[in-house]
């Protein structure tokens, strides 16, 4: 099973707090997750977990797996992972069922299953596992392998949040604010983030970044809105960090200071962000802060498209449209990517294809 976040969705040149589908979040980890991969680091702790799985060992099965799983400590070899999580969750352990529920919706070691995932999820929730309470509230919020269901998604988020669960605070942040299973609550949204924010979650902070510059939850104050985002993107937050970066871009709340706001979005954009590497493409184009080079230009709204960026698309478009230094001019390239902006809701690139009569869906489409 997924571990899924709603993502914080930044707009160029403005700070959003729209926040559509679901994202994967697999890299965030558990305190027993970050334990293992700690003490994985010990030759002496690697064995004795083997001596102590092969002797039958359930909590060592369950580690030992999980070290096979992210090669630590061990080669990677997520078919063994799994025969060993087997053992150990039949005999009862509910982080073996937690990872089971996992690998059992992604298909990793074991062929995709969704309802062996949602059996062995709610398994582990059912111990009381915070891992398979948080992901079986994912479950139900965004409907993977059961029926979509907010109510009893804030149900199981609600018991994650017990248990000081980060990432629970975070998603149920997002149905209050957006009113889904519960009615619209934007200070009890600000209330879940600033919560998780104190335990030192970053995407918590960039959202307390984004609330405080809309004033939702509160009244608009851009400077506590720096403020959260530099925290984030203290942690690492890619998304803050070109946050911070547009804000000494545009000099809202600061200083206007380009050489800073280039540093900030750069940093993002190396983090793969997508409208920082948007904003790196426009840089490029018009030779902001850097030397002119439309290849490079070319570059980042390539990396940003793929990201599933509308902006980076239309870019595209309107580059091979015309050709600039460097990238030749093609009529059919132009034509895709603004077809792909439009039809993933751009809607000058819509504008665009209605205006030239090309039409926003390709002839071969239409059934």
């Amino acid at each position: 099973m997924k571990r899924v976040l709603h993502p914080l969705v930044l707009v160029l040149g403005l700070a959003s707090v729209a926040l559509p589908g679901a994202a994967s979040a697999s890299g965030v980890k558990s305190p027993w997750q970050l334990h293992l991969l700690e003490a994985c680091q010990s030759e002496r702790f690697v064995e004795k977990t083997k001596t102590q799985a092969a002797a039958g060992d359930v909590e060592a099965m369950a580690a030992l797996g999980y070290l096979y799983s992210e090669a630590c400590g061990v080669p990677w070899d997520a078919e063994e992972a799994v025969r060993l999580w087997l053992a150990a969750a039949r005999a009862g352990q509910a982080d073996a069922m937690a990872s089971l529920g996992y690998v059992y919706g992604e298909g990793i070691g074991v062929e995709e299953d969704p309802a062996e995932a949602i059996r062995w999820t709610r398994a582990a929730a059912e111990k009381g596992n915070v891992r398979g309470i948080f992901n079986l509230g994912v479950s139900y919020d965004v409907g993977l392998g059961v029926a979509q269901d907010k109510t009893e998604a804030i149900r199981w988020y609600q018991a994650a949040v017990a248990q000081g669960d980060t990432d629970a605070m975070h998603n149920l942040a997002i149905l209050y604010l957006r009113g889904e299973g519960v009615e619209k609550n934007e200070q009890e949204a600000v209330r879940l983030w600033r919560r998780a924010a104190d335990l030192g979650d970053p995407a918590s902070m960039a959202q307390l970044g984004a609330m405080a510059y809309w004033g939702k939850g509160g009244e608009k104050d851009v400077k506590a809105a720096l403020r959260w985002w530099r925290a984030a993107a203290d942690k690492g937050e890619a998304s803050a960090m070109f946050f911070v970066g547009l804000l000494y871009e545009t000099g809202e709340g600061v200083a206007m200071d380009d050489a800073e706001a280039l540093k900030w979005i750069r940093k993002a954009a190396d983090r793969e962000d997508p409208n920082a590497m948007v904003n790196m493409g426009l840089r490029f184009i018009g030779g902001r802060g850097v030397n002119r080079d439309p290849r490079q230009a070319r570059r980042w709204w390539l990396a940003a498209a793929d990201k599933g960026s509308g902006d980076a698309m239309y870019y595209l478009g309107m580059l091979y449209s015309d050709g600039d230094d460097g990238v030749p001019e093609d009529q059919g390239a132009a034509v895709k990517w603004l077809r792909q902006a439009a039809q993933s809701g751009n809607a000058e690139a819509a504008r665009v294809l209605r205006q030239s009569g090309i039409g926003v869906v390709a002839p071969a489409d239409v059934m």
